[in-house]
């Protein structure tokens, strides 16, 4: 039988799949079944104290399948048989519970009990993330899979689906609704339910009209979770067992691949922001999902990703990219050129909700981008949420950045080399700036390689610490006062 194989791929998705699949090699371990965890970030649930071993990872061993399965080469389809029986013996039957059908993160986790809470002791998403990729091997390896082991991952997946159904979840979850919509539709048709395929449309046309209001998601411009969403929306367009997915899917993918061509800088190797989620501010010095789907259209030598030979932050996604590289892309040609060379200076605005309205704005010119989010006060800020953010040329192959960090709801506006930024108690900036020094900042003067920016209209207390790798510039009103800051952003001669 001929099945898909590297060599049966185009040349950036064989490159990718092949690099990320030699990557994980590293970090299999025979005994267990599973990869260790590359590091960086350690589950939640797992302590670890200096000299112990690292902990394991069930969700991204299931990747890992994929590449192997993909290369198999020596004993790759026997360690690929080794590591599905191993995911399936962490997946969790307790029809009781909240949990049931999910996997655990690790096996080094403690038993789950009466009081086990969401995302602390466990997380839901691995159904989705999981069973979503078991789908995809049994789609495409089958016949290299005992029937044993199909019956096993088919019992997994009626687990799975029976959880996934009972959490009820809410279509406004983007990336997971994503890959739920299209686990019930193909779980039903594999397995004879008529009713998950029919809950699989019902979900997939809330999540397209959700979609339509503004075209987008209300998770936006995530480097991270944009390419989950690329990777269900690829199941949809080029999998799904019912041609609602298939034409809700294909439809969506085209307008989310055009949004992100007008945020992306293929100069500066990054999306501008503001971002709703994401994990780092350079994708290239941290493994961001979406940056190995524009590997797929960019080649791996302009692809926004780190090196992979070098540490790396949130290292565990690029185990990604082997899903990445079987399904592919589709990316519409107006929008190609921008993940190949950067396309001129331009303003970008985008809505995101109509009610509250929630609107991000980028400005993006030659070696410099501006991102910021307005909220209408509704959005509080968390850790992952990013409202205003710069990206310049800092050195010939260094980006410098800064992200705003707050608790109270802020209004921020971007515009032609101008942040505008309107809240109440205290606005901190974290700054990324090569050989900044605390000298070089000034309560309405920063001075920075490649770049100068000018704050304008701020009362507060200013104060500047040094943290790990950037600054932290803060200007400090009391929670009742209103604050508003403006940032004139003049780029200068890159160091060298």
């Amino acid at each position: 039988m001929n099945f898909r194989s590297l060599q049966s791929l185009d040349t950036t998705a064989r490159e990718l799949a092949e690099t990320a699949t030699a990557w994980m090699d590293s970090f299999w371990d025979a005994g267990m079944g599973l990869l260790y965890h590359p590091g960086y970030e350690m589950h939640p649930r797992v302590p670890r104290q200096a000299g112990q071993p690292r902990s394991h990872m069930v969700r991204d061993t299931a990747w890992y399948v994929v590449g192997l399965l993909l290369r198999r080469q020596g004993a790759d389809v026997i360690r690929a048989l080794h590591a599905i029986e191993a995911i399936l013996d962490y997946q969790l039957d307790e029809p009781d519970r909240p949990y049931h059908g999910t996997f655990l993160r690790a096996p080094e986790e403690t038993p789950l009990g009466q009081g086990a809470r969401e995302w602390r002791d466990y997380d839901p998403n691995w159904r989705e993330f999981i069973l979503t990729t078991l789908q995809i091997v049994l789609d495409e390896f089958e016949p290299l899979i005992p029937p044993a082991l199909v019956e096993r991952i088919d019992a997994a997946t009626r687990l799975g689906v029976a959880g996934a159904i009972a959490r009820g979840l809410p279509a406004s979850y983007t990336n997971i609704a994503l890959m739920n919509a299209y686990l019930l539709a193909h779980a039903g048709r594999r397995l004879g339910e008529a009713d998950w395929l029919a809950r699989g449309e019902a979900m997939a046309r809330e999540i397209h009209r959700l979609f339509m209001q503004n075209e987008a998601f209300a998770e936006y411009n995530s480097p991270t979770y944009y390419g989950v969403d690329l990777y269900a929306l690829a199941l949809w367009r080029g999998r799904a067992p019912s041609e609602v997915l298939r034409q809700l899917g294909a439809e969506m993918e085209r307008l989310v691949w055009t949004d992100i061509a007008r945020f992306y800088h293929a100069g500066l190797k990054n999306i501008c922001g503001p971002y709703d989620r994401s994990y780092g501010m350079d994708m290239t010095r941290y493994a961001a999902v979406v940056g190995e789907w524009i590997w797929l259209v960019s080649g791996t030598a302009a692809a926004p990703f780190p090196a992979t030979h070098l540490t790396f932050a949130h290292t565990s996604d690029f185990c990604y990219a082997p899903c990445a590289a079987i399904l592919g892309t589709q990316v519409p040609a107006e929008a190609l050129p921008h993940f190949l060379s950067f396309q001129g200076e331009r303003q970008v605005r985008h809505g995101i909700t109509s009610e509250p309205r929630r609107e991000a704005t980028a400005w993006l010119e030659e070696s410099l981008m501006i991102g910021a989010e307005f909220t209408s006060r509704a959005k509080a800020g968390y850790e992952q949420f990013h409202s205003a953010t710069a990206h310049w040329r800092a050195a010939p192959d260094e980006v410098g950045w800064l992200r705003l960090r707050h608790t109270q709801p802020v209004d921020a506006v971007a515009a032609r080399r101008c942040l505008t930024i309107q809240g109440k108690g205290a606005l901190a900036f974290e700054i990324y700036a090569p050989g900044a020094k605390e000298g070089d900042f000034a309560p309405d003067d920063w001075r920075m390689a490649g770049l100068r920016v000018k704050v304008r209209g701020s009362t507060a207390v200013f104060s500047i610490t040094r943290r790990l790798e950037w600054m932290e510039v803060r200007y400090d009103a009391s929670e009742e006062n209103e604050i508003e800051l403006t940032l004139e952003f003049e780029p200068q001669p890159a160091s060298k």
